[in-house]
């Protein structure tokens, strides 16, 4: 049985929900059913209020307020955990008292059988409750064929979050070039499967391919607020250029940014990560690869430069600008079992 008990009403207009949310009130319960006006409340809150519990989603819309938090959101409908004694015996009888006795305004209880099973309830409220207790059938499973392989286990980049892990991101077939995060496909419905993780408890969030057209910067503007509002927490002059290959400028200024969004210890580990990265595939002092040129103190392509070993020299740059001279010499030292000094990293 289900731990969450939720009671939706036959009314979804706000006027009608308020009524009931009066005798909610009447009968002593706290909790109330949700209105229309509660999340344009919520919604507001979250892009305006500093000290709103979901301030990291900002900015965010209403529609994808919903899209996120669908039970939270959905008029008409209220809901209280049963387990772990967090719904006592004396609010649950008062919940039963309310459904029993308006009974008619209620369309349908999911979950609900649970009180029954827990709480000490009248004969003819746990009749109601049985009549009105919607049950929600299995879900059908998807053939094993179709269903997600367990194989992928990293990706393009392991991103900050607002959370406390990081996810992964890969590219990936998306509807509308909406970035979304990679389910664990094991049933028909979708909303029965949760989000992939690999062994390492990591999530994957697909983006859609870079179109070949004359606006590319705009198509990844909106990939970036899009993610950011799915809890990518990269900075845009460090994510898009390494993702998608496109070109920085202003290196002093980029390394600025990095300095302000980043840790000391999040710089080295970005330097790191894509350091190897761009010389698994451009190899670090060969033909067609990139090294470090202290009369330049920048990283350049050999040979002739292609955009994306150009874009990555550009943000492995900026990143040691950002870390300074001392912190450089020693990372180039660790990263090339080679010497370093500072001079090789400081301006003349």
């Amino acid at each position: 049985m289900g731990q969450t008990v939720i009671i939706r009403l036959v009314a979804k207009d706000d006027k009608s929900i308020i009524e009931v949310n009066k005798l909610l009130k009447k009968a002593g319960i706290k909790r109330t059913f949700n209105t229309e006006a509660d999340n344009v409340a919520w919604h507001k809150d979250i892009n305006t209020n500093p000290e709103s519990h979901q301030k990291h989603l900002k900015p965010i819309t209403l529609e994808q307020l919903k899209g996120l938090f669908v039970l939270y959101c959905e008029p008409g409908v209220l809901f209280f955990d049963v387990a772990f004694s967090r719904t006592s015996q004396a609010e649950a009888k008062k919940y039963a008292e309310f459904i029993l006795k308006h009974a008619q305004r209620i369309k349908e209880l999911e979950g609900a059988l649970s009180m029954i099973e827990r709480f000490d309830l009248s004969q003819h409220e746990q009749e109601i409750i049985k009549k009105l207790n919607k049950v929600v059938p299995d879900p059908v499973k998807l053939p094993k064929d179709q269903r997600t392989k367990r194989d992928l286990q990293g990706g393009l980049m392991l991103c900050k979050s607002w959370g406390l892990q990081p996810f992964w991101v890969i590219f990936g077939k998306v509807k509308d070039d909406q970035p979304i995060f990679l389910k664990d496909r094991i049933y028909e419905d979708d909303l029965y499967n949760n989000l992939y993780r690999d062994d390492s408890g990591y999530a994957y969030l697909m983006l859609p391919l870079l179109p070949l057209n004359d606006r590319q910067l705009e198509f990844v503007e909106k990939v970036y607020k899009e993610a950011w509002s799915m809890g990518l927490r990269e900075n845009f002059n460090l994510f898009i250029p390494f993702v998608y290959g496109l070109d920085i400028v202003n290196l002093d200024s980029v390394a600025k940014d990095y300095k302000e969004n980043y840790t000391v210890e999040e710089l080295r580990e970005r330097f790191y990560f894509i350091f190897k990265a761009t010389h698994s595939v451009f190899p670090y002092g060969c033909p067609s690869g990139f090294h470090w040129r202290d009369d330049k103190l920048m990283f350049v392509p050999i040979g002739i430069a292609s955009m994306q070993v150009q874009a990555k020299c550009h943000i492995l740059t900026a990143l040691l600008r950002a870390l300074g001279p001392k912190i450089s010499a020693e990372i180039m030292s660790t990263m090339l079992n080679k010497k370093y000094s500072e001079f090789e990293f400081t301006k003349k």
